[in-house]
């Protein structure tokens, strides 16, 4: 393993959609909130029986366009909304050099200690680095090469307290 990994890559909106969407998927994973949509389903259920035993069709109704919604339609509603965030964002299209050693992470003046650092979570679409109440992410495409996406996750494991692999 080299000394130092460079990470670097371009925020642009495909990377910022990525990125937000592997967060998303990845918090909801892990949230009580992921049981919302079986529930929409049990509702959608107890409105299949009440319609046909009594007629009502209310709660049918009503389960029925939150399940829609939840299956359907949050992500893409969440993500018109990211999108209009990143057009007003002052990241928009930026460069990013991000170098990675023993110390932390260092983007441009800024060094972020791994003691600081929250939780870091590898997936396929990169790494996503939690701390100081927010998150970087860095795609897969920010290395060099797979040997150095490699390093840089044994130098992660080895350096935070929270490494976790999704």
């Amino acid at each position: 393993m080299s000394n130092k990994i460079k990470i670097s890559y371009n925020w642009d909106e495909e990377t910022f959609i990525n990125a937000s969407k592997a967060a998303y998927d990845f918090e909801m994973k892990n949230s009580p909130k992921r049981f919302l949509g079986w529930f929409f389903i049990a509702m959608t259920q107890f409105g299949v029986v009440a319609a046909m035993k009594k007629g009502a069709v209310g709660l049918l109704l009503i389960s029925t366009v939150l399940v829609v919604y939840w299956y359907f339609f949050r992500w893409a509603i969440r993500k018109r909304i990211l999108l209009k965030s990143f057009k007003n964002s002052d990241s928009k299209n930026k460069k990013f050099d991000i170098t990675a050693d023993s110390e932390g992470l260092h983007l441009n003046k800024t060094l972020i200690k791994w003691n600081t650092v929250d939780q870091i979570v590898s997936l396929k679409e990169g790494f996503l680095i939690y701390a100081n109440d927010t998150f970087l992410f860095f795609p897969s495409k920010a290395f060099r090469s797979i040997e150095e996406k490699n390093d840089f996750a044994k130098l992660a494991k080895n350096s935070s307290k929270n490494y976790l692999r999704s």
